[in-house]
C-alpha cells in the first residue's frame, strides 16, 4: 500500500487527495498500475478492506471506488456493508454508485429487464431459489440439449456447470474441470450440487452457444461514459469457458462500427436506467449472425486496461470525478 505523501508549503502541510479502493482481500492485478497512474496525477491510492474498516477516517478521502471488491458474491454482507458505509461517507462519492450496484449485482434483475425490452440476449431460463425441479425438467421445458447453469449472483464462473444431454445419459461438467468427465458417479454428485445450489440461490440456465469455442466472447469496455476498447476472450483447448482462469486468452480486438454501435445501444439503456457509470463492461457471444448479450459487468469488472492501453484513460476518469 502506498505511503501517504505530504507536500510542504511554508508553515502548513497539504496532503495529496486520497482515493480509497475497497477490496475483500484480493484486488485486480490492474490495481497497482492504476495506482501508479493516479500518483502521477497527484493522487494517493489506498486499498481498504471493506470488512475491516471501522478505523478508517472516511473524511480524508475524496472518492471511494468499489471495483476491487473481488469475491463479493461469496460475502453475504457485501451490499449491507456498502449501504452502511454510504451513510458514513457524507459528501464523499462512491463509484459505481450504490444505486447501480443494487440494480446490477443480480443478473436476474437487470439482464431479465433488458431481455424483456427486446435486447438480443443469450436465450435464458430463470428459476427462483427453492424451486423443486430437476435438470431433466429444464431440458424438457427449454428444448436445449446443451446449456450452462449458474447462480444469478456469481463471479469467475463460481458454481457454474455445463449440462449436455446425450443419447446414453447426461454429462454434467463443472467449470473447474479442464476436461469433461465421463458419465459416472460424478454426474450424480453434480446433480446433488445443483439441488443444493437451488435451495440457496436464484439460478439461470443459458443455452450453450457453440460459437464460443471458435470465436470466444467479445467484451466492450466503457470508461467515463464512452466506449474505450474491446477484448476477445478465447477458450482453451478441451475447455468451454472463455476465461483466463480456465486457460483462455485475452487479446485486444479491433471492433467494427456495427459492433460498437450494438454495445453503445446497450450502454445507453443502462445509463438511462441507472445513471452515470465510471466504468462498465458488456460481454457478448456471436450466434453466427449477430451479437447476443451474455451479461453486463457493472460492479467489479476486469476492464482489460492493459490490453486496451487504457490505464491513463481510467485514471483521468477517476480524477474527473474529484476535480470536475
Amino acid at each position: 500500500m502506498p505511503r501517504l505523501v505530504t507536500f510542504t508549503f511554508g508553515p502548513c502541510k497539504l496532503k495529496r487527495p486520497s482515493i480509497g479502493f475497497l477490496f475483500l482481500g484480493q484486488a485486480h492485478s490492474e490495481y497497482y498500475d492504476v495506482s501508479l497512474c493516479l500518483s502521477k496525477h497527484g493522487f494517493e491510492s489506498h486499498l481498504i478492506d471493506l470488512n475491516n474498516s471501522d478505523h478508517i477516517k472516511w473524511d480524508e478521502y475524496s472518492l471511494i471506488n468499489v471495483r476491487e471488491c473481488r469475491g463479493y458474491h461469496l460475502d453475504p454482507d457485501f451490499l449491507h456493508n456498502l449501504e452502511v458505509l454510504e451513510n458514513r461517507l457524507g459528501n464523499t462519492p462512491i463509484t459505481n454508485s450504490l444505486a447501480i450496484i443494487r440494480a446490477a449485482i443480480d443478473k436476474g434483475k437487470y439482464l431479465k429487464e433488458l431481455e424483456q425490452e427486446g435486447v438480443d440476449t443469450i436465450p435464458t431460463f430463470w428459476l427462483k431459489r427453492g424451486a423443486t425441479v430437476t435438470l431433466e425438467d429444464i431440458i424438457l421445458e427449454t428444448g436445449w440439449n446443451d446449456l450452462v447453469v449458474k447462480p444469478t449472483i456469481s463471479s469467475k464462473c463460481w458454481n457454474t456447470y455445463r449440462v449436455v444431454k446425450r443419447a446414453n445419459g447426461m454429462a454434467i461438467i463443472r467449470a473447474e474441470n479442464q476436461i469433461p468427465p465421463v458419465l459416472s458417479s460424478v454426474a450424480f454428485e453434480h446433480h446433488q450440487a445443483f439441488s443444493e445450489l437451488l435451495k440457496s440461490h436464484d439460478v439461470c440456465f443459458q443455452k450453450f452457444m457453440p460459437e464460443i469455442l471458435s470465436h470466444g466472447e467479445l467484451s466492450f469496455v466503457f470508461i467515463d461514459g464512452k466506449f474505450s476498447h474491446a477484448v476477445q476472450k478465447t477458450v482453451a483447448r478441451n475447455n468451454w469457458i472463455a476465461h483466463e482462469f480456465f486457460g483462455g486468452k485475452n487479446e485486444y480486438y479491433k471492433a467494427g462500427v456495427a459492433e460498437i454501435n450494438w454495445a453503445q445501444d446497450i450502454y445507453a439503456r443502462l445509463s438511462y436506467k441507472y445513471g452515470d457509470f465510471l466504468y462498465a463492461r458488456i460481454d457478448s457471444i456471436s450466434d453466427g449472425q449477430k451479437l447476443r448479450l451474455l451479461e453486463c459487468e457493472l460492479v467489479v469488472p476486469r476492464l482489460f486496461l492493459g490490453e486496451g492501453q487504457a490505464f491513463e484513460k481510467y485514471a483521468i476518469a477517476i480524477k474527473k470525478r474529484i476535480t470536475g
